[in-house]
């Protein structure tokens, strides 16, 4: 009934204040039985009313003023019923009612509230008061009220899979665990063992996420979800042909999942089997979201041809999208190493489409590769006056004058864009970067502090200060946080991943700082910087061998510092 409810109200757009018709009349009172009837069988008519509105949609001769009358109507017969017969059901009913109100979920929340006031102990109003919460992004008032739950009845299985969700959900992963621990192990049903797999995985604990969702299967072997990230987890342990059979199985079992199809199509090009990802591809869904990310992986893996093989798909109905001419044009820059056809795809993008800014950007990336810097900045003016709210153009000029060698026109044109933009993060972070590189890392710092106190979800901003306070070895506490919500932000970046290796490295925790930089490698593999720091922190945990590979691949990707690494290997 609840849902039935929070599905009939989703179609108003608010209560009226002013009935627009009266409530049915009885002859004569009548007593409290027949009135608890009569009020049951009115608020059952009202909503099953409510329903058929939403079910008809613009088929229903009901106005939104009568749909709301109706609404009233349910709810002051539901408000009589629980005045002489309250109970939790009730409450939980009338709260439904209110869900997507207008004003919020202040109103279902009073009502739980006044619920529990009654019925303190009652499970599923003290879940529902938590999730208001949530709706509302207070993630921590929800927390709490599961935990003061929590405290008065710690047996409660279900309250406890609830709040360890919550916990996850809010990017608390160790917490997480902590609570899901408590259920006695016997107890603990296939989706509390899958939160544990994803929360395991989250903090890098791959073994045991992959012992935990294996365990969440076999008690359930269609939980799409636990095998789903399952043979995610084996992509991380690079265990690909597990994760490939069990991507395989998803498909067999439903073959329109196009998240598991995504997947076995990029294992398969990890696996060098660009034919069966293209297969793959073709026999997917025709939609355009699919096709797409299809052809981004074929992409960045340099798969350019059969990239643009399933990028003829987005044709099939004999329209031609920009995003066609757009990706086209990507091919043909990176993969036929031909700028001149990608200029001509460009071209072909209107200006009325979406993609037209960003096809004047990626002209522009052209022209200066090939030299031509003069037509590449005249492209950048023309985007800050066809989109001088756009920073991505104040950007664009930054770093084409940067590129050049001129740091002055390089800040001039961000503090231009910055002028219009007042605290843009984008900006911003793009001035301290160009601050960074005229020396002035104090005005730098400072302006990153802006961006992460004003975006704290910003991760480039959090991994540079976290990174700067490492190198200047002071506030390394705070240091690992900003770097470790960095890379909660950004997972698979393996320079924020270097990031949170340095600091450990920098507090003397060499052991997590050895695990993380390996993750950084494995992503940024010919970053010199990275490997330099690989050899680092190889040296402090006594592996010499590691060290001397790390210090080569330094060399072999051209650190900047030759005779610094050439000196450390000589010392191991």
């Amino acid at each position: 009934m609840a849902a039935l409810m929070l599905l009939a109200f989703l179609a108003l757009t608010g209560c009226a204040q002013k009935r627009t018709s009266t409530m049915p009349a009885t002859d004569r009172p009548l007593s409290q039985s027949a009135q608890l009837n009569y009020d049951y069988l009115l608020y059952r008519d009202q909503m099953q009313q409510l329903q058929r509105h939403v079910t008809q949609g613009k088929r229903s001769t009901l106005t939104d003023e009568q749909a709301n009358q109706l609404h009233i109507n349910a709810v002051e017969a539901l408000d009589r019923i629980l005045t002489v017969e309250p109970s939790p059901e009730l409450y939980l009913e009338k709260a439904g009612l209110f869900w997507n109100h207008p004003e919020g979920t202040s109103r279902s929340r009073a009502t739980l509230k006044e619920g529990l006031a009654l019925f303190p102990d009652d499970q599923m109003l003290t879940i529902y008061l938590a999730n208001s919460y949530i709706a509302d992004n207070r993630v921590e008032d929800a927390i709490n009220v599961m935990n003061e739950y929590l405290a008065k009845r710690p047996e409660d299985v279900q309250a406890r899979e609830r709040l360890g969700q919550m916990l996850m959900d809010a990017g608390k992963d160790a917490q997480a665990l902590d609570v899901l621990k408590q259920i006695p192990e016997k107890e603990r049903s296939a989706d509390a063992i899958y939160i544990m797999g994803r929360v395991q995985g989250n903090l890098g604990m791959r073994k045991s996420a992959i012992a935990s969702l294996k365990k969440a299967v076999a008690m359930d072997p269609e939980f799409t979800e636990a095998l789903v990230e399952l043979a995610f987890q084996y992509e991380l342990a690079k265990d690909y042909v597990s994760a490939e059979k069990i991507y395989t199985s998803i498909l067999e079992q439903n073959g329109s999942f196009p998240e598991a199809r995504l997947r076995l199509i990029n294992l398969n090009l990890k696996l060098n089997n660009p034919a069966k990802a293209l297969q793959l591809t073709l026999d997917g869904p025709p939609s355009k979201s699919f096709i797409l990310d299809a052809v981004l992986m074929f992409i960045n893996d340099d798969f350019f041809a059969q990239g643009s093989t399933a990028l003829d798909m987005l044709t099939s109905d004999g329209t031609t999208p920009a995003e066609y001419y757009f990706y086209k044009a990507v091919i043909a820059d990176e993969g036929e190493n031909d700028p001149d056809k990608a200029l001509e795809y460009l071209d072909k993008v209107a200006k009325t489409d979406r993609l037209y800014p960003h096809a004047l950007r990626f002209k522009a990336q052209i022209f200066s590769l090939q030299g031509k810097e003069k037509q590449a900045l005249e492209i950048a003016i023309k985007g800050k006056e066809l989109y001088p709210d756009a920073p991505i153009f104040y950007i664009l000029e930054s770093t084409l004058h940067k590129h050049s060698g001129d740091l002055t026109r390089s800040e001039r044109a961000l503090k231009q864009g910055l002028a219009r933009l007042k605290n843009d993060p984008e900006l911003t972070y793009e001035l301290a970067m160009t601050y960074e590189a005229m020396g002035k890392r104090v005005e730098g710092l400072a302006l990153m502090e802006i961006v992460v106190r004003s975006h704290p979800d910003h991760a480039n901003a959090l991994n540079y200060v976290g990174y700067t306070l490492a190198e200047e070895n002071r506030e390394l506490d705070r240091a690992l946080v900003l770097v470790t919500k960095a890379s909660a932000l950004d997972p698979e970046n393996g320079y924020i991943l270097d990031s949170v290796a340095w600091v450990h490295f920098k507090k003397g925790n060499i052991d997590k700082a050895w695990e993380y930089v390996r993750y950084a490698v494995d992503v940024a593999d010919t970053d010199p910087t990275i490997w330099e720091h690989y050899g680092d922190i190889a040296v402090a945990a006594g592996k010499i061998k590691e060290a001397r590979k790390g210090y080569n691949y330094a060399l072999k990707f051209g650190h900047s510092d030759t005779d610094a690494i050439k000196k450390k290997l000589k010392n191991l």
